[in-house]
């Protein structure tokens, strides 16, 4: 990643800011899981580009998870990131939420080989994906991010990523499943930046384009189309 960067992510209960400084580390800050993401992003944000000794105009890009996870969250999030980096102009560059987590989880456990991670879908379904290491800090994907029954997390794949090196984690606060260790992590944002990713010159028009994942086809319907059945 070229220069200082700003990652963002609301996919989940969390409010979760990160910011790559010049000489490589990362600053984090986050909010209490309470999913006030309208409240607390601008300040987060704020708050991590002081402690970085950073202004916004010196940053080079903007990250910002695509989810999956909420709805509402991930709006607020795009939202946001979309007209900071247009303001700014420079990239903006969309990274999957889950691969975020399992990046950051990966980076400070070197035991642990596989991630799982999962967020309420409600339904009794949940969004859940796989990833094992790749290189120094990278993440490759075992299974990619899908919406599975709570029901079928006990036949294959899932049930063989229970090993001693396998780790279950969640960008949700409170998401207890019986049979499962989840650990609930707010360290979203500083996975985007570990991630590698493509990183395009400033175009309006690709920050337009940027769309979260929402895997639910219905949650990214407007109000109007779901009153009218579409």
């Amino acid at each position: 990643m070229a220069g200082p960067a700003l990652a963002i992510d609301t996919s989940g209960s969390f409010c979760s800011v990160a910011v790559l400084q010049p000489d490589g580390a990362i600053v984090e800050r986050s909010s209490s899981g309470e999913g006030d993401h309208f409240e607390r992003l601008p300040g987060l944000v704020d708050d991590a580009l002081c402690a970085a000794g950073l202004p916004a105009s010196g940053l080079a890009s903007l990250r910002v998870g695509l989810g999956p996870g909420s709805f509402t969250g991930l709006r607020i999030g795009l939202s946001f990131a979309k007209g900071l980096a247009s303001s700014l102009r420079v990239p903006l560059v969309g990274v999957g939420s889950f691969e975020g987590m399992a990046a950051a989880v990966l980076d400070g456990a070197p035991r642990i080989g596989r991630v799982v991670v999962l967020s309420d879908a409600r339904r009794d379904e949940v969004f859940i994906g796989a990833f094992e290491r790749a290189g120094v800090r990278g993440v490759k994907a075992l299974v990619e991010p899908r919406i599975v029954p709570v029901a079928d997390l006990a036949a294959a794949p899932w049930d063989s990523l229970k090993g001693p090196d396998a780790a279950w984690f969640s960008p949700m606060r409170d998401l207890v499943l019986a049979g499962f260790l989840i650990q609930a992590s707010p360290s979203l944002a500083k996975g985007l930046l570990l991630c590698s990713a493509v990183e395009p010159p400033f175009l309006l028009s690709d920050i337009a384009a940027l769309e979260p994942s929402y895997l639910r086809a219905v949650a990214a319907k407007t109000i109007e189309e779901r009153r009218q059945g579409a």
